[in-house]
């Protein structure tokens, strides 16, 4: 330890004259509030300054000192001083590292001293246009070692003059590919997620610099202590350590990259709640956590066959169908400068996905016909749509200008678009321009766009359209309307009075209306011919919140139940589902736990689910731990389908 600090001192005295050129640059700043332009706001000027002032001293130094200290002496020989006395090769290697490391971090500090004492931290604050000072202070030692070691690996290929550097060039390029495709590979599928901090269940990412570093440690160290003062020999034992050590690194990171992107939808540990099920068939899309920290997957999930197809990015739809889903999935690559994302389609029959060739931004949306053959894309006000018969090669049917970018859209049938609002936050915008509250369609057949109606009223509904395309459904507040789904004209007012209502449309043209009176959940059926008032109504008993499920049986609807209105650990253990019988007007069974898996769902897709009595879908529940459950009305048999301890 004291040959080290010896090394480091002697290392710091012979660059002492660099402190003080450190300390003279961190004046600079001081000035910057005397050019005219920036006097009227002196501590952002200063802040900004000494910002540049010490960036540049931190990236700057450890470049310099790390391509000179070691490399310089090695070259010329000068090595042997160190060599001569009675150190050990580690402690002068270990010394002429801390010495440039100080060297850079106080010239650093030097830099910002005097703002720092003219201003206080306050000067280094986002609020000043400055730094955050613990932050950068948290990356600036790590990141000046990162930069002080790759400059002395260039430095000592470069300058040693060996035939080492052919190979050193080579393996270069070849690892640097190697672990960045595995990088990409382990954010594309979940394990890390770049605009959450890199996080991952199970393994941070910021253990990949410190691997790196030390990488570069040990290759540095073995270069010092094997190849001494010998050039040749030096350049090899660096190589040698470096190219080994980094080719273990891309094989294990490879295998993790193999690892993360095999897990399939049983690898869930855990479903977040986003569950999309499918109209009609047996598939829904859910994702979560996987097991053993491997990341977090979204999947399309067959409940009846377990096959599952993995989506690398983005939320899946179904067609009305139930026989195709589509997606769009972000282009994750090193040169892409705009967000862009692919579009993919699956097969649910063959349980394959396709990419379709077509690509739009990450923030465009696309809706499906109900058979699953045609494709919509909007982007601004733009609408495309595709044939996507065969779903390799796409043929495009029209593109049209539409005022699309702030209303939804949904097939009404194979040839037709309707665009229609859907305002979530209505109540607090008042630039609604008129266009945005009309109804369009697009016919696919002549190319063209028609208004056909425009929705009237203030405080606007957030609307949903029925799976028939007759009807549009508000709801705003305790209000919920029925309205044309040509028109938008007021069909009927079903509820003024139920907190939070809810509808669902059941088989042969009847409706369910639940809410809360009071402190009571209530149900009401409709039965299609006679909207203005419930043929019967239910009283569920004391709840402070509900969701409203499906038809899981002929004449039979699930309600899940909540006396709470929260939604923490407490509220999702509270759930308690009931089976009520329409024709009997009761309540025929309790579930306690589950709620409808797809109660999300008014929230991802502009179109209701279709009325189909005793769909897999309406049978599949979620529940407190966050495992997929499928319900078996007749027996009350609960099957875990996805996560949970199965």
């Amino acid at each position: 330890m004291k040959g080290t600090l010896a090394v480091a001192a002697r290392e710091i005295a012979e660059r002492k004259l660099v402190f003080l050129g450190a300390l003279v640059a961190g004046l600079l700043p001081l000035g910057f509030p005397l050019i005219p332009v920036l006097h009227h706001n002196p501590r952002e000027a200063r802040s900004v300054a000494v910002l540049l002032v010490g960036a540049t001293i931190a990236v700057a130094f450890p470049l310099v000192f790390g391509a000179t200290i070691l490399a310089s002496d090695i070259a010329q020989k000068r090595l042997a001083f160190y060599f001569s006395r009675p150190l050990p090769a580690a402690s002068i290697w270990a010394g002429k590292l801390l010495g440039a490391l100080l060297i850079s971090i106080g010239c650093a500090l030097l830099a910002a001293a005097p703002v720092f004492l003219v201003e206080g931290e306050s000067a280094f604050s986002s609020d000043t246009g400055g730094l955050f000072s613990r932050g950068f202070l948290s990356l600036t030692l790590p990141g000046i070692l990162l930069l002080l070691l790759l400059a002395h690996v260039v430095a000592s290929m470069a300058r040693l003059r060996s035939a080492w550097i052919v190979l050193d060039f080579s393996l270069a390029v070849a690892f640097t590919a190697a672990i960045a495709f595995s990088i990409r590979s382990l954010f594309f599928d979940g394990f890390w997620d770049f605009y959450e901090g890199w996080r991952s269940p199970g393994l941070p990412a910021w253990w990949l610099p410190v691997v790196l570093i030390g990488i570069l440690l040990a290759a540095t160290c073995v270069q010092i202590v094997d190849g001494r003062t010998d050039a040749r020999r030096s350049h090899g034992a660096l190589s040698a350590t470096l190219w080994g050590l980094t080719a273990a690194f891309a094989a294990i990171l490879a295998g993790l990259a193999w690892w993360a992107g095999s897990a399939g939808a049983k690898d869930l540990a855990q479903i977040d709640g986003r569950v999309l099920t499918s109209p009609r068939g047996a598939w829904v899309a859910a994702g979560g956590p996987l097991r053993a920290g491997r990341g977090t997957g979204m999947f399309l999930f067959d409940t009846t066959g377990g096959r599952s197809v993995r989506i690398r990015s983005g939320g899946a739809l179904f067609s009305a169908s139930g026989t195709r889903a589509a997606w769009a999935e972000e282009r994750l690559g090193f040169f892409e400068r705009e967000r862009k994302a692919d579009l993919f389609v699956a097969d649910l029959a063959s349980a394959k996905a396709v990419g379709t060739g077509i690509a739009c931004s990450v923030w465009c949306r696309v809706a499906l016909s109900p058979s699953g053959r045609r494709l919509a894309v909007s982007e601004g006000n733009t609408l495309e749509a595709y044939d996507i018969s065969d779903s390799a090669n796409p043929k495009q049917l029209a593109a049209i200008r539409a005022h699309v970018a702030s209303r939804s859209f949904v097939f009404a049938d194979e040839d037709t678009i309707r665009i229609f609002p859907r305002f979530f936050n209505a109540a607090h915008r008042k630039d609604i321009a008129p266009p945005e509250l009309e109804i369009e369609e697009v016919s696919l057949l002549s190319k063209k766009s028609l208004v056909t109606g425009r929705l009237e009223g203030d405080p606007l509904p957030v609307l949903r359209l029925s799976a028939d395309g007759r009807y549009l459904v508000g709801t705003q507040g305790n209000r919920l309307t029925l309205h044309d789904g040509r028109t938008g004209a007021l069909l009927a007012t079903l509820s003024e009075s139920l907190e939070s209502p809810k509808l669902r449309f059941l088989s042969g043209g009847r409706m369910a209306v639940a809410g809360i009176a009071g402190a009571s959940a209530r149900l009401f059926f409709f039965d299609g011919e006679k909207m203005s008032a419930p043929t019967r109504s239910i009283d569920l008993g004391p709840a402070a919140s509900l969701i409203l499920g499906g038809e899981i049986a002929p004449g039979r609807i699930a309600v899940a139940l909540n006396p709470f209105r929260s939604n923490d650990e407490t509220a999702r253990k509270a759930w308690k589902l009931a089976v009520v019988d329409v024709t009997e007007g009761k309540v025929v069974s309790h579930f306690s736990g589950l709620v409808p898996a797809d109660r999300f769902g008014w929230w991802i897709s502009p179109a209701m689910p279709p009325a189909e009595e005793g769909s897999p879908a309406s049978k599949v529940f979620l529940d407190a731990s966050g495992a997929l459950v499928r319900l078996d009305p007749a027996t009350g048999k609960q099957e875990i389908l996805l996560g949970g301890k199965r």
